[in-house]
């Protein structure tokens, strides 16, 4: 479990990189056109993920008490957290 943690962070790590560093690109070409933010605010939002995500860290600490298996969800929860925030770097769009 431990090489496949160390692989899996590697690669969560890789793709947080290649996806912060198109982000800040992006927004240095937006700060050089000189054209102001948007100011319209999306009409969805993230509070049900962020529901989702406080139920399983919390379920996932608990079941850490319950069998020493569990304890390996924890990395692997913020190897994915990192892994969907480089993704988001991707998906994004200018807003040019």
């Amino acid at each position: 479990m431990y090489t496949l943690i160390v692989v899996l962070g590697i690669a969560a790590a890789l793709l947080f990189l290649a996806g912060f560093s198109r982000g800040v690109r992006n927004a240095v070409v937006e700060y050089r056109r000189g054209t102001p933010e948007p100011t319209e605010v999306p009409a969805y939002n993230y509070v049900g993920m962020a529901a989702v995500s406080v139920v399983l860290s919390a379920t996932f600490i608990a079941l850490a008490g319950v069998a020493p298996m569990w304890i390996y969800a924890g990395p692997l929860l913020v190897l994915g957290t990192a892994a969907g925030i480089g993704i988001a770097f991707f998906v994004e769009r200018p807003s040019v």
